[in-house]
């Protein structure tokens, strides 16, 4: 039998927090927003999958992980033409959370998703080094990552609009090529 994903969402939002409704998934979604805006309106039915909801964790004498009850979200993930990953930076990189979560992928299992790593952290270095760690996996498992990850600083997360909108710019043409625009929308 088949795992049904969640949705049948062209985009899928992974949010790496294990606070639920975090500063993250609200960059994450601005982030997504431009994107998807650059791309002409493609693309539009999006699903948001929150780790911190999704995912139950034991790391007790019988350690388990895995999908809570109902429909499958690594069927979701894979399913995704877009897969848009956010996480906050925890000790120099993405969360554990994350990290179980992309554990239960082979390699290679996402290569017909298109991914976009996206990173915040107190400060730029942690920012950098957690969105290159994210990209590094999710190109191991497949992912064609074709853009530079976006990392951002909290103390910039006010700006948050501006900093999404010139990065989806200038990198919407790569992320799916198939489907950019020639120029970005007006507004």
């Amino acid at each position: 039998m088949t795992a049904e994903p969640l949705t049948d969402a062209e985009t899928v939002l992974l949010v790496g927090n294990p606070r639920a409704g975090s500063r993250t998934r609200q960059f994450a979604e601005v982030v997504t927003e431009a994107l998807l805006d650059r791309l002409g309106g493609r693309f539009r039915r999006v699903q948001v999958l929150e780790l911190a909801d999704t995912v139950g964790v034991s790391f007790g004498p019988e350690p388990a992980y895995g999908a809570k009850s109902g429909p499958d979200p690594f069927a979701t993930v894979r399913s995704a033409r877009l897969l848009v990953v956010a996480t906050p930076a925890y000790k120099g990189t993405y969360t554990g959370l994350l990290k179980v979560f992309l554990d239960q992928f082979g390699y290679r299992e996402l290569a017909a998703v298109t991914a976009v790593p996206v990173a915040v952290a107190a400060s730029p270095a942690h920012a950098e080094a957690a969105a290159s760690a994210l990209r590094d996996v999710l190109v191991e498992l497949g992912a064609r990552v074709a853009t530079p990850p976006l990392a951002v600083p909290e103390a910039r997360l006010a700006e948050g609009r501006e900093i999404a909108g010139e990065w989806a710019t200038r990198h919407a043409a790569t992320v799916l090529p198939d489907a950019a625009t020639a120029s970005p929308p007006s507004g």
